[in-house]
């Protein structure tokens, strides 16, 4: 494929691998990667995993003298080998992608079977990962090398060994993005964008070996998880590495785990900081006193959970200057903006405009994401949808550009260099700093009246028995039996009849109107992605085809 081409001159690596092997051997700081079967820290230095990384490379470049220039593919929980092998694959001048194992519930033969396609169609040629996940796909019959990633290269002669070139404009991650409003694609990005956006988020976090460590249970599949780690590699700080099944089973086990790491640097999405504020009462034994940083992006933010952990979280001696909200997309590397460091976390609190003649104006409240890092650019542009009005705000699409775009979606048209890439969500600047109010595709229309569907979805949430996480807000149209707005809902309790009354009146008290329908489904069948986003237009056609009623 002509977007995986690399050159292959030995000697001279590129800038992305040569900076983070010099900061992998600055110092001896570890790497620290839990075991979830022996519940033991596995602990490298840094220089340890840049070694095991060279063997690493040593043995793709070997491959690759008998073999065709692929990219690795990497598949499974966190290990100290996964982590050597991102580096190991720019040292040796090929691109890395890393994909999801099955989600629960999943079919896994079938999910080996399209995981196997799409490391095909991405331009992977070997696959290197651990447990069943790597079983299964090493029983697919075809033409992919499937390897244990612990074994792979270990014990090479890695004397005569020299990195190979990676232009800086040539993939250095092939990234599947979220796919949450549509079918998931691959962005390619190039050797400069990864650094940039890298480079740039270290110096917007002030990070430094000598004083930072950091934490995270993000999945390296996903931009967030996979961007902390090139952060933590980039500086060479000490870094705590969760399997994010491990934080799965036990949320509670987050504030323990940044106890024992005493970390000054972590992140997670809205749903976990959730979580913590509404059961914080259980909470007790920690300290997140170390804590300077603790970034919350990857879905939207809702203020009131957010406030009710800050709350919660005080007694543990966590400082609320530390909370970022932050905004990214995996076709910007990751991050596009984010607070500076010791803002906390701030709202604009807002006047939303009903269109009906003698609605009551209602107060909302959106986090304030920060200014761009630098080499991005945003823009608010006139929307070509009615979108809700909010007072003294200008609501419109948000573009941007920079230097740590993407070259493009692989198998499309690039992107150019200074071209404005639609991101499909609506917001706006207040003093240059960008609100996300919500999805352009995903906006609600109902008797002529716009809603941004996170609204209506958190009004509903707050009612006792409904999920969290789980409810999705739609319009229903004239052509059915009730046409109006729905609210579909994942729900545990005895008394249906009486929360759906109550998500009826919270929704209408809260945004200004009445649903036409409430459906409740059973814990966990809301369709999500991988990085467990809401995929609210499939749940919509599930409504509309009469399965769920």
């Amino acid at each position: 494929m002509q977007q995986n081409t690399v050159l292959d001159e030995a000697g001279t690596a590129s800038v992305l691998a040569s900076s983070v092997s010099e900061a992998m051997l600055a110092g001896e700081q570890q790497l620290s990667v839990l075991d979830t079967e022996s519940g033991e820290w596995v602990r490298r230095t840094w220089p340890e995993v840049h070694a095991r990384a060279t063997e690493i490379a040593t043995q793709i470049v070997d491959d690759r003298q008998r073999r065709e220039p692929h990219a690795v593919g990497l598949i499974g929980d966190p290990t100290v080998d996964m982590v050597a092998a991102v580096q190991g694959a720019w040292l040796a001048g090929v691109a890395v992608s890393i994909l999801p194992g099955p989600i629960r519930g999943a079919d896994e033969v079938r999910w080996a079977e399209s995981t196997y396609a799409r490391f095909v169609d991405i331009g992977v040629g070997t696959v290197l990962g651990s447990g069943p996940q790597l079983d299964l796909l090493g029983k697919i019959d075809g033409w992919l090398r499937v390897e244990q990633v612990a074994e792979y290269g270990l014990g090479v002669d890695t004397s005569g060994f020299e990195p190979r070139q990676l232009p800086a404009n040539a993939p250095a991650v092939l990234q599947g993005t979220a796919g949450s409003t549509g079918e998931p694609k691959t962005a390619v990005l190039s050797t400069a964008a990864v650094r940039t956006n890298t480079t740039e988020l270290i110096a917007r976090l002030g990070l430094h070996r000598t004083r930072d460590s950091g934490f995270s249970w993000l999945p390296l599949y996903h931009d967030m998880g996979l961007t902390f780690l090139l952060a933590g590699m980039g500086t060479g700080i000490p870094l705590y590495l969760v399997p994010n099944s491990a934080f799965a089973a036990s949320p509670f086990k987050w504030l323990e785990w940044l106890t024992e790491s005493k970390a000054t640097v972590t992140a997670a999405p809205n749903f976990a900081y959730d979580i913590l504020g509404r059961y914080g009462k259980l909470l007790k034994d920690a300290d997140l006193s170390n804590l300077r940083v603790s970034i919350s992006g990857g879905e939207p933010i809702d203020p009131d959970a957010f406030d009710k952990f800050l709350a919660e979280t005080e007694r543990f001696g966590f400082d609320p200057a530390a909370a970022s909200p932050a905004y990214g997309m995996a076709e910007s590397t990751c991050a596009v903006t984010m607070p500076a460091v010791g803002e906390g976390a701030q709202y604009d609190e807002v006047t939303v405009t009903p269109p009906t003649e003698g609605a009551e104006p209602i107060r909302k409240r959106y986090a304030i994401l920060g200014k761009p890092l630098g080499g991005m650019q945003i823009r608010i542009v006139e929307p070509n949808i009615d979108v809700p009005r909010i007072d003294g705000r200008d609501v419109g699409h948000v573009e941007i550009r920079g230097t740590s775009m993407m070259n493009g979606y692989l198998g499309h048209a690039p992107l150019h260099d200074g071209e404005w890439f639609p991101t499909g969500d609506l917001g706006y600047l207040v003093d240059g700093r960008l609100v996300i109010c919500g999805r352009a595709k995903e906006i609600v229309i109902v008797a002529g009246r716009n809603l941004f569907p996170v609204e209506v979805e958190r009004a509903a949430a707050s009612v006792v028995g409904v999920k969290r996480g789980g409810v999705v807000a739609m319009a229903r149209g004239e052509g059915s039996a009730r046409p109006g707005l729905v609210v579909v809902a994942e729900y545990r309790g005895e008394d249906r009849d009486g929360a759906r009354a109550e998500v009826i009146s919270e929704v209408a008290s809260e945004c200004g109107i009445v649903p036409a329908d409430v459906i409740f489904v059973e814990p966990g069948s809301v369709p999500r992605t991988t990085s467990g986003k809401l995929r609210r237009l499939e749940t919509k056609q599930l409504v509309e085809s009469g399965e769920w009623k």
